[in-house]
């Protein structure tokens, strides 16, 4: 039998090896995307959580503590009103809880970014003086805010 040297193409063991090292990539590259994706919805999150501290701090400055008793807002309605910022609702539910020293603890309920974190909290508290604040919550450490 003789090979005809003017054919031209890819053979089947070709094909399957490019579709193999794809797949190969595939299975890396979706995990490793989830993970950047869910990490940037929770930044989202965090950045919400800034500008509701940056409003309470002018409130506190203004009026001496924030308002009684916690505004939970899913809307951004309440938060609105009482601190004159609007906070998508999108990725998180926020909270705003006095405590005795008439700062207010800052609460994100996740929701909507992935099942690893959604219905985990992220709470921005302050220290005596309304002066420093800390990052806590249920979240799992790689979602944390660092500082």
């Amino acid at each position: 039998m003789k090979i005809r040297k003017d054919r031209k193409g890819f053979t089947l063991i070709e094909l399957l090896i490019v579709i193999a090292i794809i797949g190969i990539l595939a299975a890396i590259a979706l995990p490793a995307y989830s993970g950047y994706t869910g990490r940037a919805r929770v930044a989202g999150v965090v950045h919400a959580m800034g500008a509701i501290k940056t409003a309470q701090a002018a409130y506190y400055t203004e009026n001496g503590g924030v308002p009684a008793g916690t505004v939970t807002d899913a809307t951004g309605g309440t938060i609105l009103s009482n601190y004159g910022v609007f906070i998508s609702p999108q990725y998180a539910t926020y909270s705003v809880a006095a405590n005795a020293t008439g700062c207010g603890v800052i609460t994100g309920t996740i929701q909507n970014v992935n099942a690893t974190v959604n219905g985990a909290t992220l709470t921005l508290t302050p220290d005596a003086n309304c002066q420093t604040w800390s990052w806590g919550g249920t979240i799992p450490v790689a979602y944390m805010p660092k500082s």
